[in-house]
C-alpha cells in the first residue's frame, strides 16, 4: 500500500512529483502530502483525503518551487487517518523528511527509547521513528549513508523508505526491505517510486532496488550501497532494466467511472488472454509429473486462483489446490521441483510475494501470472505469463480477474492436451468457446446492462446478501459476493450451495436476499439440480432468490425465482463463469452507483496491497 514518489532535477519538481504522485493514488487515498526543502527546514503540506481532488482544488498552488521533493498517499496501517498522521514525517529537528510504505513491527519499543531520550513525537504513526533515527545518527556526526544503514538496521518489518535531508541537499535516499522502489534517471531529473506507473514518460532504464539496499539519487547518477552490521555503507553493483513494456497512459473517456470502463474492456482483456501463443504455457506444468500443483492469490486474486484449481482438475486431470496466500505458508508444503502459481494483478502483493520467496528457497518452480511487468513476482519467477490486459485504475478488480480465467484454462487446456487428458475434439472445443467469448461478452455486456441496472436499483436497499453456486461456480459465486461488498458496502457472503444447509441457512428470512448461480442443465444435469434444491430449500423459509443462469430454464424453475437473469451460455465452465462474473461486477457497479458510493476508491481500500 501507499505510494511514495521522490524527485530531483535541474529544474523546479513541485508540481510534477504531486502530479506523478496521483497516479500512484490507487494505492492508498486516506491522505496525501509534499515536502520540499524551504528556508534550513522542510515546507510541508498534507492533509487528509485524495491527493487526485486536492490537485484539482489548487491545494499544492502555495508550494514553494524546488529542485527536488518527496510525496505520498497513504493507505494507513499504524495510526488513524488525520492531518498529523500524513506522510511525509519531520524529525524533531527538521533536517530530516521521510516516507514510508511497510509496517514497522518493533516501533512502539523503539518510539520509547526515544521519548526517554527528549524526542517529541508530532503522530501516532510507525513511520515517525524512521526520521528521528535518521536525524540522531546524523546528529551523532555520521554521514548520510550511514545514518540511513544505522536507522534501518534498528527496524523490524517492512519499509520502503525514501529521505531527504539538509545535511545532503542535492539528493533523493532510498531504502527498502520486502516493499517494492523502483527509479530511474535521464541526465536531467531522476525519480525514485514506489511503482513503476510514477516513471511516466521518462526515457531510461529502470533500476529496482533489492532488499537491505539504500540508494543515493541525483539527476543523473545512482549510487546504491548495503548496510553493513555497524551502518558502513558497502557499495553493491545492481542491474539496470529496460521495460520492453512501458505503462500505457490512459483516459476515463465519457465513461463516469473507471470500474464501468474497465468492465467494458472485458471483451478486449479476454481475447488477447485467448489468442495468446501456444508456447507461453506448454513448459509450465511437467505434463507427465505427478504432482499436485499449488495456486495462490489473495482477494479476488484467490479467488481466480481457486478457479484454476477446477481447470487444472477437469480439463488437465491434475491435482491442485488453491490457497488464500496469507495462509500458504503452513499448507504449501512445496518440495523442489514442485510447481507454485502465483497470481497477483500488481505483482507485488506481499503475502504473494513472501510465499514466492519461500517456494524460491525449497526449490520449488514458480510461475507469475501478472498484469504488471517486471514486477517483483515476475522477477521471483521461472515461468512468466503477462495477462497484457493493460492499466486497470479502478481499486477493484474486474477486466484483470477476467484474463487471469482464461489464462488459467489456457493453461489447463495445454496441459490436459499434453499429458493426454483432452482428446482433440474436447480441446478444440473449449478453444472455440473461449475464442467466441469476446464477442458474447461484447454482445452480453451491451444487451444485459439495462436489465442489470434495473435489477440493482430495485434491491440496492437489502442490506444482506448471499451468493450461491456449486463445483467451479463456488468461488465464482465469492468473488462476485467481493466485488458487491467492496463497493456497495452492503454485507454479502460467497457460500458454496451444498454447504448452505448446514448452517448458513439459519440466517434466511424475507430480508435476506441470495443470489443463485446456475449451471447450464445440459452441460451439468447434476450440479444444476443440486443447485435448484438449494434455491427450493430458500424458499421455503421465505427468503427471496435472484437466479443468474442459462437463458433455457424450465418455466417450473423460473417461479422459484423473485427475479432471473439468463446468460448466453457457451456450455462450457470457463467461458461460462466468466459470463457470471461480467453479471456480478455490473450488478455490483449498478448498485453502488444507485446508493452513491465511492465507486473507483471504495472506503478502507487499496489495490496494491504491500503490506502483511
Amino acid at each position: 500500500m501507499c505510494g511514495i514518489v521522490g524527485m530531483i532535477s535541474t529544474h523546479s519538481v513541485t508540481r510534477s512529483t504531486v502530479e506523478r504522485l496521483a497516479t500512484l493514488e490507487y494505492r492508498g487515498y486516506d491522505s496525501y502530502g509534499v515536502a520540499v526543502p524551504a528556508d534550513e527546514t522542510f515546507a510541508v503540506t498534507k492533509s487528509v483525503g485524495s491527493v487526485s481532488r486536492a490537485l484539482a482544488v489548487g491545494a499544492f498552488d502555495q508550494v514553494p518551487d524546488a529542485t527536488l521533493a518527496l510525496a505520498h498517499t497513504r493507505w494507513a496501517t499504524t495510526g488513524a487517518v488525520t492531518d498529523d498522521n500524513s506522510h511525509p514525517h519531520l524529525s524533531f529537528d527538521g533536517r530530516v523528511a521521510i516516507v514510508h510504505n511497510g509496517v514497522i513491527t518493533n516501533h512502539a519499543q523503539i518510539r520509547r527509547e526515544l521519548e526517554a531520550d527528549g524526542i517529541t513525537f508530532a503522530s501516532d504513526t510507525d513511520s515517525e521513528i524512521a526520521a528521528h533515527l535518521i536525524a540522531c545518527q546524523l546528529r551523532d556526526g555520521h554521514d548520510v549513508p550511514t545514518a540511513i544503514g544505522l536507522a534501518t538496521n534498528a527496524l523490524e518489518g517492512e519499509y520502503a523508505l525514501a529521505v531527504l535531508t539538509l545535511d545532503d541537499p542535492h539528493a533523493v535516499y532510498g531504502a527498502k526491505h520486502k516493499s517494492p522502489l523502483v527509479l530511474c534517471h535521464d541526465g536531467q531529473q531522476g525519480v525514485l517510486a514506489s511503482d513503476q506507473m510514477a516513471l511516466g514518460e521518462i526515457d531510461a532504464d529502470l533500476l529496482f532496488l533489492d532488499d537491505g539496499d539504500i540508494v543515493r539519487l541525483t539527476v543523473d547518477t545512482a549510487q546504491v550501497v548495503t548496510a553493513g552490521p555497524d551502518g558502513t555503507p558497502i557499495p553493491v553493483e545492481r542491474s539496470y532494466t529496460r521495460l520492453d513494456e512501458r505503462t500505457q497512459t490512459v483516459e476515463k473517456g465519457d465513461y463516469p467511472h473507471w470500474m464501468i470502463k474497465e468492465i467494458h474492456e472485458t471483451p478486449a482483456a479476454a481475447r488477447t488472454a485467448a489468442t495468446m501463443r501456444d508456447e507461453q504455457f506448454t513448459g509450465v506444468l511437467d505434463p507427465h509429473a505427478d504432482r499436485s500443483v499449488t495456486l495462490v492469490g489473495s482477494g479476488s486474486a484467490y479467488y481466480v486462483s481457486h478457479l484454476g484449481q477446477y481447470f487444472l482438475a477437469q480439463l488437465a486431470g491434475v491435482r491442485a489446490i488453491a490457497l488464500p496466500s496469507d495462509e500458504a505458508e503452513p499448507l504449501a508444503l512445496l518440495k523442489p521441483g514442485d510447481s507454485l502459481i502465483a497470481v497477483s494483478q500488481s505483482g507485488e502483493t506481499f503475502d504473494t510475494l513472501e510465499i514466492c520467496r519461500a517456494a524460491v528457497a525449497t526449490g520449488a518452480v514458480v510461475t507469475s501470472i501478472s498484469n504488471t511487468p517486471n514486477s517483483t513476482q515476475e522477477r521471483l519467477s521461472s515461468h512468466v505469463i503477462r495477462q497484457g490486459s493493460g492499466p486497470e485504475i479502478c481499486v477493484l478488480s474486474t477486466k484483470s480477474i477476467i484474463s487471469q480465467i482464461v489464462l488459467l484454462a489456457r493453461l489447463a487446456l495445454e496441459t490436459g492436451r499434453a499429458n493426454g487428458h483432452l482428446d482433440q475434439q474436447r480441446y478444440r472445443d473449449h478453444r472455440g468457446s473461449l475464442d467466441r467469448l469476446p464477442e458474447t461478452l461484447r454482445a452480453h455486456i451491451g444487451t444485459a446492462a439495462g436489465a442489470i441496472q434495473e435489477l440493482a436499483t430495485k434491491y440496492s436497499h437489502v442490506s444482506d446478501w448471499f451468493f450461491l453456486g456449486r463445483g467451479a461456480l463456488f468461488p465464482a459465486a465469492c468473488e462476485s459476493a467481493l466485488k458487491f461488498k467492496e463497493v456497495s458496502y452492503r454485507h454479502a457472503e460467497g457460500a458454496a450451495a451444498g454447504f448452505f444447509k448446514h448452517g448458513t441457512i439459519s440466517l434466511i428470512d424475507a430480508d435476506f436476499y441470495t443470489v443463485a448461480l446456475l449451471p447450464e442443465r445440459s452441460s451439468d444435469p447434476d450440479r444444476h439440480a443440486a443447485t435448484m434444491a438449494a434455491v427450493s430449500e430458500i424458499g421455503a423459509r421465505g427468503g427471496p432468490v435472484i437466479g443468474i443462469g442459462p437463458t433455457d430454464i424450465h418455466p417450473d424453475e423460473r417461479r422459484a425465482f423473485t427475479e432471473y437473469l439468463p446468460l448466453p451460455y457457451h456450455g462450457d465452465d470457463p467461458a461460462d463463469i466468466v459470463l457470471q462474473l461480467v453479471t456480478g461486477q455490473l450488478l455490483a457497479y449498478y448498485c453502488a452507483l444507485d446508493l452513491g458510493r465511492e465507486i473507483d476508491q471504495p472506503r478502507s481500500l487499496a489495490k496494491s496491497v504491500t503490506v502483511r
